[in-house]
């Protein structure tokens, strides 16, 4: 690998979390000034530390290979507590990309919007969102991308664009939004552009965990991360690529086809073998009865 991009970052912060398991990189969206609204400029580093990030590292090869840097799990979260995103920074100025204008009736302006998304869902890390503030438009979108999504009470979510004389469907979000919560949901989103508060977005199953306040939601983010890291990187990166095409619309054939050979796969892996042996050591020691090796 060449040199990280991460010192360079204009837009987004990164802090790298080193545990006893792994690397959680927690990735901060930093133009509070702006409600965190996506600019050309974070648009172009967003896809830069992604490439970075993207798995390099062969899955037949040894997890040790691993760069000691190398996140397992990414948090994704926003500066300034007013807002997750406030959706795209739809001053001029702010979405030029590498000197180019952005056109709005440009197809190509849009696929860069869509590809970060696609980016997102590829990375062979679980993501995590932190949502404390606003999520609306593409920050809503950011969000539905992630895998797993916490947020504080005081946030809301909302499909912007729609009120925007445009479609509500943009960057995905009528992908992922009826699949995260449901389909009458998704479409109370992406028709009105109401905004969903965080405590209903929790009791529909759109959050995996709501917090009191910044402080709560960190602990919540990182005690999912955490957990994650207890298994291996190649079980993770093997169970989320599933997730992803189980949810693409995969057959039942096909899902169990593929679940059987990664499974395999894993228990002839002797990294994530070790670690099937030592949560079967800790049940077997508390209750005193013998237990199967892998």
């Amino acid at each position: 690998m060449g040199p990280s991009i991460v010192p360079s970052l204009k837009t987004l912060r990164v802090e790298l979390q080193h545990t006893q398991n792994g690397v959680i990189a927690w990735l901060t969206l930093d133009r509070p000034q702006a409600l965190n609204s996506l600019s050309g400029e974070m648009l172009r580093e967003l896809f830069l530390l992604f490439d970075e990030w993207s798995h390099p590292y062969s899955l037949l090869g040894a997890e040790a290979s691993l760069p000691k840097d190398f996140p397992r799990v990414i948090v994704l979260q926003a500066e300034g507590g007013r807002a997750f995103s406030s959706g795209i920074d739809m001053k001029a100025s702010a979405l030029s990309i590498g000197g180019e204008a952005w056109d709005y009736r440009d197809i190509r302006s849009q696929q860069l919007l869509s590809r970060l998304i696609e980016k997102m869902r590829a990375l062979p890390q679980p993501l995590v969102a932190a949502v404390d503030g606003i999520a609306a438009g593409a920050g809503l979108a950011l969000a539905l991308a992630c895998d797993l999504r916490v947020a504080t009470s005081a946030s809301s979510f909302s499909a912007a664009f729609v009120r925007l004389g445009l479609t509500g469907s943009d960057m995905a979000t009528s992908f992922f939004a009826p699949r995260v919560a449901g389909l009458g949901v998704a479409a109370e989103l992406l028709l009105t552009g109401r905004a969903l508060g965080a405590e209903r977005a929790f009791q529909l199953g759109m959050l995996n965990a709501l917090a009191a306040g910044p402080a709560e939601l960190r602990v919540e983010a990182e005690g999912l991360a955490k957990d994650m890291l207890l298994c291996s990187y190649k079980g993770l990166q093997l169970t989320k690529e599933q997730l992803n095409a189980a949810s693409d619309g995969m057959s039942l054939r096909a899902t169990v086809t593929a679940e059987n050979s990664h499974q395999i796969l894993l228990v002839n892996d002797p990294v994530a073998s070790k670690i099937g042996n030592d949560w079967l050591n800790k049940i077997a020691s508390k209750s005193g009865k013998p237990r199967p090796r892998l």
